[in-house]
């Protein structure tokens, strides 16, 4: 009896013919974005990161067979980082400082190969390069409490101008190859922060040099906000700064932020959210399709 397996040139013959399709619905997608530019005018239009996050989360939970999820984060991930190019200019401004390790190889994981991304040599170029609109967004390390570059105090101010956090990278490890290990960001932005569904927030307090970071833990989820870690800084002015990490989205008109501003007014004297971002992937759903789906049966 004949054997009816495909030859192996009919097989190439159809992925040939598969990698058609694919190419005719990128430069389709392509014309789309360049239509989104056009609706949206002339202003520059911000990166909405939480909104890319759910795509692929979306994409992530409808995904199976033996492709890793993490090949396909990294193309969509260009696929993005061109809807971005086709809307306007869009650069990164990244911390390469003396003695820090570059985030540049993280940035370029996320961003895509033809976004430009300009390194700067301090925590505050990077600040003031999203402020000043310079860049689109900017990559600096996590808070720590022993960090002598505090960057994140130049967020606790209100205004348009004032950058906010809008994201944490990488979305996972199996997706940033050429990040070291462990290695890890905030992106900032002058755009606002939007739910992802699966949020973290930052909120920023200055309080008298007496407030423990326990007695401000304690006052921030008396108004009901979960908090997960807290950084603090001591200013000179026997002033201390408090970063609080919260395990919600926070927004603007919270009315968490009211209650907390009205339980002890002498010793929180200021109070900013500094942003949010959403929650990375988990490495199954990145690695192993099949591992996801089980992973995803066990939460529910």
């Amino acid at each position: 009896m004949a054997d009816a397996s495909p030859s192996l040139d009919a097989l190439r013959g159809e992925i040939d013919q598969i990698d058609g399709e694919i190419h005719a619905l990128l430069m389709r997608r392509t014309q789309v974005s360049r239509r989104v530019a056009r609706a949206k005018g002339k202003a520059p239009q911000p990166i909405r990161f939480a909104r890319e996050v759910q795509v692929l989360r979306r994409l992530l939970d409808n995904h199976e067979g033996p492709l890793p999820g993490a090949v396909l984060v990294r193309i969509w991930r260009e696929i993005f980082a061109d809807s971005l190019s086709q809307q306007g200019p869009f650069s990164v401004a990244v911390l390469a400082a003396d003695g820090l390790p570059s985030l540049t190889g993280l940035a370029r994981d996320h961003f895509g190969v033809i976004t430009p991304i300009l390194e700067q040599g301090s925590a505050v170029r990077v600040v003031n390069a999203v402020a000043e609109g310079e860049c689109g967004v900017g990559l600096l390390p996590p808070p720590e409490s022993d960090s002598p570059d505090a960057w994140w105090r130049f967020l606790a101010r209100d205004g348009a101008g004032v950058p906010r956090i809008i994201g944490r990278l990488p979305l996972a490890p199996a997706a940033a190859p050429s990040a070291p290990p462990g290695q890890s960001a905030l992106v900032l932005s002058l755009a606002e922060p939007e739910p992802s569904g699966r949020d973290h927030s930052f909120l920023i307090l200055e309080a008298g040099a007496d407030l423990s970071r326990s007695a401000a833990k304690g006052l921030v989820e008396k108004a009901g906000l979960p908090v997960c870690d807290t950084v603090v800084r001591d200013e000179p002015s026997e002033e201390r700064l408090l970063l609080m990490e919260i395990s919600d989205y926070v927004g603007a008109a919270d009315r968490r932020l009211a209650k907390l501003r009205s339980l002890d007014s002498e010793r929180i004297r200021g109070c900013w959210l500094a942003g949010s971002y959403p929650l990375p992937f988990t490495e199954p759903a990145l690695v192993d399709a099949k591992a996801a789906a089980g992973e995803r049966t066990r939460e529910s």
